[in-house]
């Protein structure tokens, strides 16, 4: 009854590294670089900047149910900015929530960790492929949806640090918020104190 009664229950894991293929090892051990470089076809390190083939991606997980997310509505996005020339006052108005709506598809209950993404559709000169900006746990029964709320901050969460180390927000092309196999464009020119919320 014991052990019964222990496995009604599963626990959900995710991979905290980038496996990448076997012929990363041509690669030096001394390059430490994190950036790609095409020119010389180094393809970077770590799921932020990492272009090449992966066995595994960073966040990759396996679990005994099945989960799904949907988005619904988008928030407003900022233009290429010095996060310096920002200033605390305009980064606290900033922020915004991102409420995400977690179901458990399967028919076992679940302990899972909901991942949200931000993907770059083009990768300009030091900025990542996509990073991550939040991350909650949440504790599912067998089709079960409750909400996981994110609060954004991209002064932080959506800020690199250029070739001089000035950190700045990059916004050259099309960008997505990424959460599971789901994605959602972030299209306009400023982000407002607002709220977006996935379900």
């Amino acid at each position: 009854m014991g052990c019964l009664k222990y496995y009604q229950f599963f626990r959900g894991g995710r991979l905290p590294v980038t496996w990448y293929p076997k012929d990363f090892i041509k690669i030096p051990m001394t390059d430490m670089r994190m950036r790609s470089d095409p020119s010389s076809g180094y393809p970077g390190r770590t799921y932020k900047f990492y272009q090449g083939k992966k066995v595994y991606e960073f966040g990759y997980g396996l679990s005994y149910s099945n989960y799904s997310y949907k988005f619904v509505t988008v928030c407003e996005k900022l233009g290429n900015i010095l996060v310096s020339k920002i200033g605390s006052e305009s980064c606290e108005r900033a922020k915004f929530l991102v409420i995400v709506s977690v179901k458990n598809e399967g028919r076992m209950a679940g302990k899972h960790p909901v991942l949200l993404f931000l993907r770059r559709d083009e990768v300009v000169k030091g900025s990542p492929v996509k990073q991550l900006v939040g991350f909650q746990t949440v504790k599912l029964n067998a089709d079960e949806k409750a909400n996981v709320e994110f609060e954004i901050n991209p002064c932080e969460q959506f800020s690199r640090a250029s070739e001089d180390g000035t950190m700045v927000i990059d916004y050259s092309g099309l960008q997505y918020l990424v959460v599971g196999d789901q994605e959602y464009p972030m299209l306009s020119t400023q982000i407002e104190s607002n709220s977006l919320i996935i379900t």
